[in-house]
């Protein structure tokens, strides 16, 4: 039974990641400078990835354990100051697009 003098509990405050990551894919006028943003992060990691695996360059393989590690700890952090999925969704979506752009770079012959 509900008691009438408790009030109901607010909806928690975004915090962390979501209080800044959340507005661009809540309102629908930040969707272009989402997408331009997608697009930069997921170029520049499938140019790590093919300066790393095709190239042996050690630089970026380094550059690219250190990004793998980041995205892991980031992840990690934010799981457990109980943040929503969806930096671990971000995360997922990043190296997902970025092997597949890489991928397709080099299947299409343009590195």
């Amino acid at each position: 039974m509900v008691d009438p003098d408790v009030p109901p509990p607010e909806p928690e405050e975004p915090r962390g990641v979501d209080l800044w990551l959340a507005p661009f894919f809540r309102d629908s006028t930040l969707w272009p400078v989402l997408a331009v943003v997608v697009a930069i992060f997921v170029v520049l990691g499938a140019w790590a990835l093919l300066l790393a695996v095709v190239d042996r360059n050690l630089a970026a393989l380094g550059a690219l354990l250190l990004l793998f590690w980041m995205s892991l700890d980031a992840l990690i952090r934010s799981l457990r100051r109980g943040g929503s999925l969806l930096l671990a969704g971000c995360i997922a979506g990043f190296w997902l697009l970025s092997i597949t752009a890489a991928l397709l770079a080099r299947r299409a012959g343009w590195y």
